[in-house]
């Protein structure tokens, strides 16, 4: 292995004479691992530095400089991100697209370790982020979590009027159904979206194929993504009253994948590399969100032009009473490593898509599944119980068969008789994907709810590293129970370090806040 001298801090290091390629090292590889070893000495930076930032030691950074050794392209995304010119990442752009296939005697890429959220959670723990969001969103300011200053979170989110709590279909407007339903499987449709959308829509379809392959073939029991259709939104608006209302479309989850979630990515890729940028230095980076400013002159309250599937989050608080505790907890779980986007990352539980759950272009069957409360409900039995048979994507599972549950049931006679109540508690926008959540609380005051359920509840008491909980339940969600007091059910102190917007997402962090408001007036 060839190991390079390092350089000297400042910008000057680049010209400066570099160590000699291996013999046997083609040319093309050469003009790439040269770039490579360009955008470190402009940074100034040593392997061992640059090797923090990308998620690899010293000798792996220095093996992907002498050549030896290909980045995956993730990890060549880095680079593109941390080259300090556009001229250095077009240059390193180029020269990986020019790398010859590799054939069966070489190398694969290496895979790169730091996973995605950790990149990305550099740029939700620096300031240049919040920056470009107050100046390209004035009108909705980013909330804070606990109210601490501090404690900035992506996301904007407005407290629901104590008269609609009760009513959780509340924000729900109109859902226009006057075009054409979309199609799971072609990209094309009545909403015309950014045209670089659709390579990584059939991407997501490759894999679904894939998967299916696997479940005909028996070596799958059953599939863990796949594109369904969605509740997205058309615009949010006011009625007379100043309450907010969401008008929804029709949309798919892999288009939003690809025309939202996709902006997310952008930004936090921007802004990971370089997390003190201004917005001026940052907004050319983010072509696909300008392609949206272009056409949409506020994104957040107009969904045109992208497929903004709307989300449907839950803060559960139970009454918890036994020798050791009198008072209440809430749940929050880390989204398995599985999932398509924030992997590990803390959320509220349960935590959905607003989607209709039977499949079908039926105007009448589309209007009826168009619901707050049934997600709800679905996503609750789903990921408090483990129950996978209810989301096999394939069709063979009858609907309302989560109805006929138990669990199910007992939720429901409890809503009934006032035990539990499932409450609407606002609606929040993460700013990173321009997507919209609605928020719910469900408070369950009956203790012996808990102590009845907890053995069937995927429950751990103590905290973990991410890390750790992704290896011991790499294909599970389970539970985090977080003590709240008994006066004000405020978060314990412990929990005020841990969670900040880079370790639980920006519609969870949203419905915390929320929820908690609601759950104060309703507890007290």
């Amino acid at each position: 292995m060839l190991e390079l001298a390092r350089t000297e801090k400042g910008s000057n290091a680049m010209g400066r004479k570099q160590a000699t390629f291996r013999e046997g090292i083609g040319q093309e590889q050469r003009h790439y691992a040269q770039a490579l070893r360009d955008v470190r000495s402009l940074r100034g930076e040593t392997q061992q530095e640059l090797g923090r930032l990308l998620g690899w030691s010293l000798s792996m950074v220095s093996r992907f400089e002498a050549a030896t050794e290909r980045p995956d392209r993730a990890t060549h995304r880095r680079y593109c991100a941390l080259a300090p010119t556009e001229e250095l990442r077009q240059q390193l752009a180029s020269a990986y697209e020019a790398l010859p296939p590799l054939n069966g005697d070489q190398r694969r890429p290496a895979l790169v370790r730091r996973s995605p959220e950790e990149w990305h959670g550099r740029a939700l723990d620096g300031p240049g982020v919040y920056q470009l969001l107050s100046e390209k969103y004035p009108m909705y300011p980013v909330a804070r979590l606990f109210g601490d200053a501090a404690k900035p979170l992506p996301v904007w989110a407005e407290l629901a009027p104590a008269e609609q709590w009760q009513d959780v279909e509340a924000p729900l407007g109109r859902l226009d159904l006057s075009e054409p339903v979309p199609d799971v499987r072609t990209w094309r449709y009545w909403e015309p979206c950014d045209p670089r959308g659709e390579e990584e829509f059939k991407r997501h379809l490759d894999e679904w194929d894939r998967q299916l392959r696997e479940v005909h073939a028996g070596r799958r029991e059953h599939l863990k993504t796949w594109n369904q259709l969605t509740y997205d939104l058309g615009a949010m608006t006011r009625d007379e009253h100043g309450r907010l209302r969401l008008d929804c479309k029709l949309g798919t989850y892999y288009h939003s994948l690809s025309t939202s979630e996709c902006l997310d990515a952008e930004l936090s890729e921007a802004y990971a590399a370089w997390p003190d940028s201004t917005p001026d230095v940052t907004w050319p980076r983010l072509e696909r969100r300008a392609w949206l400013h272009e056409r949409v002159p506020d994104p957040v309250a107009d969904g045109r032009h992208r497929s903004a599937a709307i989300g449907v989050s839950t803060l559960t608080i139970v009454r918890v009473r036994n020798r050791s505790f009198d008072g209440y907890k809430m749940f929050l779980s880390p989204r398995s490593v599985t999932v398509a986007t924030q992997r590990r990352r803390y959320h509220v539980v349960p935590s959905g898509m607003f989607q209709p759950f039977i499949p079908g272009e039926s105007a009448d069957l589309l209007q009826e599944q168009f619901s707050v409360a049934a997600p709800a409900v679905r996503e609750f039995v789903e990921e408090l119980y483990g129950v996978h048979e209810l989301e096999t994507g394939d069709g063979r599972v009858d609907p309302n068969a989560i109805y006929h549950r138990p669990e199910a049931k007992l939720l429901d006679g409890m809503l009934k008789a006032g035990d539990a109540a499932l409450l609407y508690s606002g609606v929040a926008v993460n700013l990173l994907a321009l997507r919209h959540e609605i928020c719910t609380v469900l408070v369950i005051e009956d203790p012996r709810w808990y102590e009845r359920e907890c053995g069937e509840l995927r429950i751990c008491d103590e905290f973990l590293q991410q890390c750790e909980q992704a290896e011991l339940l790499p294909d599970q969600r389970w539970v985090q129970l977080i003590s709240l007091t008994r006066s004000g059910l405020e978060v314990e102190p412990l929990w005020w370090d841990r969670l900040r917007a880079s370790t639980i997402v920006a519609p969870g962090a949203a419905a915390v806040e929320l929820g908690l408001q609601v759950a104060r007036a309703v507890v007290s």
